[in-house]
């Protein structure tokens, strides 16, 4: 049995509010890319594309709890 199916590869030692920013930033970084390749534009590699999502979360305010 694989000990570490269902797991994204190197997120096993992260705490809870680092796990939610990851997340965060990997669905942000999704959207990126999904609306680059839209309408036949060039697109974003993966690492451009999360550049500009953390760039992007950390212009946001931070949520009162945290």
């Amino acid at each position: 049995m694989d000990h570490f199916a269902g797991r994204r590869r190197g997120c096993r030692n992260l705490t809870d509010p680092q796990r939610v920013l990851a997340e965060r930033l990997a669905a942000r970084a999704e959207v990126l890319r999904a609306e680059a390749g839209r309408d036949g534009g060039e697109g974003l590699s993966v690492a451009d594309a999360v550049a500009l999502a953390a760039v992007q979360l950390g212009l946001q305010p931070l949520a009162p709890d945290g």
